[in-house]
């Protein structure tokens, strides 16, 4: 079960590779936005991905993680001009996840992805806390995930 999880994953990341490089050679001259994705569910990191892969008026390069932890880590080793931020992860969860976000990588835009409409309430608080913007991931189509992250 691991290996087929493991097989999927590494399909996936191909598969966005490809999409990147092909969306680099429709648009060579559009600006690089690093992006860190912090999101625990595949099929939402890989609809987000393929959002953003569709871009035409700017190229991302996406590093993706499933774990608080792992984010963090990645914001301490490498640099990036926004996290996509899910609130509610395997080792973190509601405010607590954006506050140490934001205690790992001061000043960096964070954009909160909510999954229901119940979570709008805590998506708010977050943007009261330093939050550019929160998302609903079923809601998102590539244009306003685009405006969303060059706002930010």
């Amino acid at each position: 079960m691991a290996d087929d999880c493991e097989a999927t994953a590494r399909v996936s990341r191909l598969r966005i590779a490809i999409e990147s490089m092909e969306s680099e050679l429709r648009n060579p001259n559009s600006e690089i936005i690093r992006v860190l994705l912090v999101e625990d569910n595949p099929g939402d990191a890989r609809l987000l991905q393929e959002r953003l892969a569709q871009a035409i008026s700017a190229q991302f390069k996406l590093r993706h993680v499933t774990r608080l932890s792992e984010g963090l880590k990645c914001l301490a080793e490498e640099r990036f001009d926004v996290v996509l931020l899910d609130m509610l992860l395997p080792d973190s969860a509601g405010l607590e996840t954006l506050a140490r976000t934001q205690e790992q990588a001061p000043g960096l835009p964070v954009i909160v992805l909510t999954g229901t409409f119940e979570d709008e309430t805590l998506a708010v608080k977050a943007v009261k806390e330093g939050a550019q913007d929160y998302l609903f991931k079923d809601q998102v189509d590539g244009g306003l995930l685009v405006r969303s992250i060059r706002y930010a």
